[in-house]
């Protein structure tokens, strides 16, 4: 028998001496790592290019146009050693020439992380780039060059910055470089640098308590509260952010299990200006006591009844009279459980590529598992087996793979299955943008398994308002899933055309506009908006056959990571 189960380990990451040897990569070895399935041997091979020699650097510029991120990373540390001025007045042409912005993008970041003064000046000129993807990877490559010309050449290009992805960039890298919280509005920032800038005694970075207190009254800087629920039996950590003076409803953000709220960030900030925004990561499961366990080796449930408790308890404490929650994938179970508990605190469910139940889980995983077999894709193949266990002996498939076939798990290979999954969640997988987040991204919960979940059998107690939105090219849900929850909840149904499981990062204009039309404190009714350029809006559709947890489909799984 299988059960659902989510479990983060974090080893040590062990790679093969003779990848990381300095001698220099042969055509032969190229062209081996070009076909691999192995993300980890593709990495260190194209760390060994030579960007001296030109026909690597041509090399390395094929990397940057086509593969996927964590390739790209390791041709962007190749450029890196790049020293001779013939290479280097190369790499700042095609920072400003090159017709791909994936290269423009890779040539940015290695001329950031090189940290030389003489690079900076294109940097700065590169923040004019035609496409957003490049600017904002130039934003935050800015902030490691502490100097006030860094300062003074994003506060200038940000009064012109359109995108509210970039936007969100610039106040995190203005905010790193001179803690001085000035917020979403670019006009804020100038006033404050022409002052700060003609002071003679100021420093850059220089730390102000009195103004930080100041910043998170004003909602400019994120601030943080641990409420101690009774109830729940666990203190519940939060962020907020919005302000005292805005207008909409108040929002509570839940990202995708196991992953940090930091994921959502940079990607709501322009929506914090109309609303409070309460960023969650979910208490480990340590943090809860006299837990139902399962399975010999005693691995307890993710106790949700009492987290949504908690719930209850941080909207009393806020004096909010509704909240608004946005979950993503499985966490939106934690989500539709809150509004039939205490459907009176609820004004508006978003649930964003969400699954109805075990089941759906289960699919999600067989899907990627025979995807994985019929491209030959390891990675994927070999995450779609740590999702699921034996509940009597606690051991994941991944690992009794391994075992019945007597086989050796290769160096990284844990590593390698989580950038995989992460992977999964964007549809381009050549965004620097995926590296960007991925230090950031992990919050562990622990070993849990997961309560059986069946949507469709918990009819809503309470007419919310509710909008789902799946992303076109998502494995980890499906088109007609998400379409048959938002029937369930009479609500809006939105597929972004453009997305996987991150649609307010890769589409987040439009997502924001959706969420700044549909979050608004109404009378409740089914909310009525069109969609815009870009997103296809399709009917909700009933689930067909038998939504009870099928045996065969592997009622979810479990997860091994690796750092």
């Amino acid at each position: 028998m299988k059960l659902a189960l989510r479990s983060f380990l974090f080893l040590g990451l062990a790679v093969s001496r003779s990848l990381l040897a300095d001698e220099e990569v042969s055509e032969k070895d190229f062209k081996a790592a070009l076909v691999s399935t192995d993300s980890t041997l593709r990495h260190n091979t194209w760390k060994r290019l030579n960007a001296e020699k030109d026909g690597q650097y041509k090399q390395i510029v094929q990397i940057l146009r086509g593969l996927p991120w964590y390739d790209r990373e390791g041709a962007i540390f190749a450029l890196t050693k790049a020293a001779t001025e013939e290479t280097l007045k190369m790499m700042v042409r095609d920072l400003k020439e090159n017709k791909d912005p994936s290269v423009r993008q890779g040539m940015a970041a290695a001329l950031a992380k090189m940290n030389d003064e003489k690079f900076y000046v294109h940097l700065y000129d590169a923040l004019k780039d035609k496409d957003p993807t490049v600017r904002r990877m130039v934003v935050h490559d800015l902030r490691v060059h502490k100097k006030k010309e860094a300062v003074e050449a994003l506060i200038t290009n940000f009064q012109k910055e359109e995108d509210p992805v970039v936007q969100s960039f610039y106040v995190d890298s203005l905010n790193e470089l001179t803690q001085a919280y000035q917020g979403p509005n670019p006009s804020s920032w100038f006033t404050w640098w022409e002052g700060a800038k003609a002071d003679k005694e100021y420093e850059l970075g220089k730390t102000d308590e009195v103004a930080k207190r100041k910043a998170e009254e004003l909602g400019n800087k994120l601030k943080k509260r641990t409420t101690v629920s009774v109830s729940g039996g666990v203190s519940l950590e939060t962020e907020e952010i919005g302000g005292n003076k805005v207008s909409g409803v108040p929002i509570l953000v839940i990202p995708e299990y196991g992953f940090s709220k930091e994921i959502m960030k940079p990607f709501l900030a322009k929506l914090s200006k109309t609303n409070k925004i309460f960023f969650i990561d979910l208490p480990r499961i340590n943090s809860f006591k006299d837990l139902k366990v399962v399975s010999d080796a005693k691995i307890p449930y993710y106790p949700i009844d009492s987290l949504v408790q908690a719930f209850e308890d941080l909207r009393k404490e806020t004096n909010q009279e509704r909240f608004a929650i946005m979950a993503c994938g499985m966490n939106s179970w934690i989500a539709m459980r809150y509004a039939n508990l205490y459907p009176k605190s609820v004004s508006h469910l978003v649930f964003i590529c969400p699954i109805s139940s075990n089941k759906a889980y289960g699919d999600a995983t067989m899907r990627m598992r025979n995807k994985g077999e019929k491209e030959r894709d390891v990675e994927l193949e070999h995450f779609a087996l740590t999702r699921t266990f034996d509940t009597k002996s606690g051991q994941n498939t991944h690992d009794k793979h391994h075992e019945d076939k007597k086989l050796p798990k290769p160096d990284g290979e844990a590593a390698a299955i989580d950038r995989r999954e992460w992977s999964l969640f964007f549809r381009d997988v050549r965004d620097g943008l995926i590296g960007m987040l991925y230090p950031r991204k992990d919050h562990p919960m622990g070993s849990v398994a997961i309560p059986e979940f069946r949507c469709f059998a918990e009819p809503p107690k309470a007419k919310i308002p509710t909008i789902v939105i799946a992303g076109k090219h998502s494995i980890l849900s499906s088109i007609e899933d998400c379409s048959a929850i938002a029937k369930h909840y009479g609500g809006q149904f939105y597929t972004y055309a453009n997305s996987s499981c991150m649609p307010f990062a890769e589409e987040s204009e439009l997502f924001n506009k959706h969420m700044a039309f549909l979050l608004r404190e109404k009378v409740r009714s089914k909310p009525k908006a069109k969609v815009k350029a870009g997103a296809e809006e399709k009917p909700g559709k009933e689930a067909s056959g038998d939504d009870k947890p099928a045996e065969a489909s592997a009622k979810a799984g479990s997860r091994a990571r690796e750092k």
